[in-house]
């Protein structure tokens, strides 16, 4: 498994959590399709997401859109 990158070391454990989920599975990802696959709330997964985003550890390839979830990937640089 890819060791977490120095940059996430002081980000909550659900922000590390989906950054690995979305390492291991690029692509179509929502805060209801986050809380299927690892548990927990769509709240808690929607507040990861758009943390990872804002601190640019994830790239939004395709912004959500509606019901629609958004296209994400992990950043280039890490």
């Amino acid at each position: 498994m890819k060791r977490l990158p120095a940059s996430l070391h002081s980000s909550s454990v659900s922000e590390k959590l989906v950054w690995l989920h979305i390492h291991s599975n690029p692509g179509q990802h929502s805060a209801r399709s986050l809380a299927a696959d690892l548990g927990g709330s769509s709240r808690t997964w929607a507040n990861a997401l758009s943390g990872l985003v804002k601190d640019k550890l994830l790239v939004v390839e395709k912004a959500p859109a509606g019901i629609h979830g958004g296209q994400y990937r992990v950043a280039p640089n890490l």
